[in-house]
């Protein structure tokens, strides 16, 4: 398979300008360099409309909420956005999470989780528990279903994601589906696709390194925490259908395609697609490539059906 057009001249560019690595260097120079590239290619008026947008803190935790032109009770989607555990914030992805709330006609609430390494895990995984449970607690306010949560993330949002449906399904109280875009679910296994794609596709097998020693120090124990690594949760039978998208050009393509099988084992209505010539993290980066682009329109109408 060929690479993407659209992605082939991005990464060209970036290799004619000598760009760093996205995790090169220390995290506020990874962070600043994520937000100049992500605002400088902003282009508000191409966004898509929505009825509102509100920040919101509840306590310690922030989030942003896009609400839909759309009579209630609406479905919620809480967004969980990439970047390693490291990078990253709501407001950088405030595009995706318009996108969403427009094309599902959905509440979405995007999450500000806590970053690495200055909060390592389980600090993200806390907020993301807390966003959920703050997002039960507002469902008159934001005009939605009670019956229509799902959740939905991309690489380590998708992490996020997983963890957060299954210790929902664990407190009795579920959601109803899952969205996971190029997820990162397992830091215990080397899969096939981090030697095939280890350089030269934006996320680079070695960044898997530096995130795992920011997030959880590297411990290989704390690999194994189903917080960490929600492949190895014993109860993925839990899950609430899921769909997952992965991309052909990224070391984490192996990743998702074997969490999919995992849950079709475990009986859950699981649907895939593999992108054979994106890169990671096309969900977000839609702009860079027609192809990405229509495949963020079918993994959104997928996710909306299993919402509902």
């Amino acid at each position: 398979m060929t690479l993407d057009s659209g992605f082939a001249g991005f990464l060209g560019m970036l290799r004619s300008v000598g760009a760093p690595g996205s995790f090169d260097g220390e995290p506020d120079e990874m962070r600043a360099r994520m937000t100049q590239a992500i605002e400088s290619g902003w282009d508000p008026a191409a966004f898509a409309p929505v009825a509102s947008e509100e920040d919101v803190t509840a306590g310690g935790l922030r989030l942003k909420v896009f609400r839909p032109h759309a009579a209630g009770p609406v479905p919620t989607v809480l967004y969980f956005h990439p970047g390693g555990f490291v990078m990253g914030s709501a407001h950088l992805m405030r595009d995706v999470a318009r996108r969403l709330s427009h094309e599902l006609s959905a509440v979405v609430v995007s999450v500000d989780y806590r970053l690495a390494p200055e909060d390592p895990f389980p600090a993200a995984v806390e907020d993301a528990a807390d966003a959920l449970a703050w997002a039960r607690a507002n469902l008159d306010r934001l005009g939605a279903d009670p019956g229509r949560i799902g959740l939905a993330g991309e690489s380590s949002g998708g992490n996020l994601a997983a963890v957060t449906a299954l210790r929902a399904a664990r407190s009795g109280d579920p959601v109803r589906a899952l969205l996971l875009a190029s997820p990162v679910t397992d830091f215990t296994t080397s899969y096939p696709s981090m030697t095939e794609n280890a350089a030269g596709y934006f996320l680079e097998a070695k960044d898997l390194t530096v995130i795992s020693e920011l997030y959880f120090g590297g411990d290989p124990e704390a690999a194994r925490d189903a917080r960490v690594s929600p492949a190895l949760a014993e109860d993925l039978g839990a899950l609430p259908p899921t769909v997952v998208g992965v991309a052909g050009f990224d070391p984490l393509r192996d990743d998702g395609v074997v969490f999919a099988a995992r849950l079709l084992r475990a009986g859950v209505p699981t649907t895939l697609r593999v992108y054979a010539d994106l890169i990671h993290p096309f969900f977000g980066m839609p702009a860079a490539s027609p192809a990405a682009d229509r495949a963020v329109t079918e993994l959104t109408a997928l996710f909306g059906a299993r919402l509902g």
